[in-house]
């Protein structure tokens, strides 16, 4: 590669990241197809790192997805988080009203529930995340602060989300499209919480990214809608989604990343992975 081609690669690395992950996640949609490659991130973002950063950049990667001695608080937080988020959700939504969540996974087959977390990496966190942490997020924090790395990364993987939206069938159809304001609000949130266990982890793509996205994934399909043990293996629709509480607890992650980053000063613990 031309050395002023390089330059200019590494200089607009986000923005191609972008592109290239656009295009290669809607091909199927936009198409005419039925699909949206959920891989498109992960594959745009190796393609990525090694244009501008070759084998070290490569090597890095590697080394960050495998980084799993980060202390046993931040394994609870990556795994429990967001359900605790959740949790507080569902008492205010109780509060107000609202009914309590079926628990309808759990009921029939809670002791799969492991067994179910791990699959569901493969279709989900591993497809986004070399893309997301692996990629956008260091590549944002050399230039902004964290907050503010976290708020265009958030933005980007909301939209990212948009086709979706037109897809029958799929819970983001079911939410509609004038919930995606709310929704990129979410995964803001969202990519706040996991800027600050990703920089206090020491950049741990494995812990800050791959695990606590699975989670997050997890306790969302689990309590915000009646989706049973055998759909959920099944590759079935998750039905009877509860948009009030849906609501309420991204009311509830927005007070939580706000605490966090005023605790922080901003920096989202980035001072502990320097």
């Amino acid at each position: 590669m031309k050395p002023a081609i390089h330059s200019l690669l590494k200089q607009h690395a986000f923005l191609v990241f972008v592109i290239l992950t656009v295009l290669i996640s809607w091909f199927p949609w936009y198409t005419g197809g039925s699909g949206f490659l959920v891989f498109g991130p992960s594959i745009a973002g190796v393609i990525v790192i090694a244009l501008t950063l070759g084998k070290e950049g490569m090597r890095d990667v590697g080394q960050r997805s495998l980084r799993w001695r980060v202390g046993l608080r931040w394994w609870i937080v990556a795994l429990f988080f967001s359900g605790l988020l959740l949790s507080i959700a569902i008492v205010i939504n109780l509060m107000m009203g609202g009914s309590m969540p079926s628990f309808a996974f759990f009921r029939e087959g809670w002791y799969w529930a492991p067994v179910y977390f791990l699959l569901t990496i493969i279709g989900g966190p591993l497809g986004e995340e070399f893309g997301w942490r692996g990629f956008a997020l260091p590549n944002l924090q050399r230039k902004w602060n964290p907050t503010i790395a976290s708020i265009i990364l958030g933005t980007v993987w909301g939209l990212w989300h948009l086709p979706l939206f037109f897809q029958p069938g799929s819970l983001h159809a079911e939410m509609g499209l004038q919930i995606l304001p709310v929704y990129v609000i979410g995964e803001i949130t969202l990519a706040t919480i996991m800027t600050w266990v990703y920089n206090s982890t020491g950049g741990s793509l494995l812990v800050g990214g791959i695990i606590l996205h699975n989670a997050d994934n997890f306790w969302s399909s689990t309590l915000i809608t009646d989706e049973t043990f055998q759909a959920a293996f099944q590759g079935g629709t998750q039905s009877q989604f509860d948009m009030q509480l849906y609501l309420i607890s991204i009311g509830v992650s927005l007070v939580a990343v706000t605490i966090i980053a005023l605790a922080t000063k901003g920096q989202l613990g980035r001072q502990a992975r320097e």
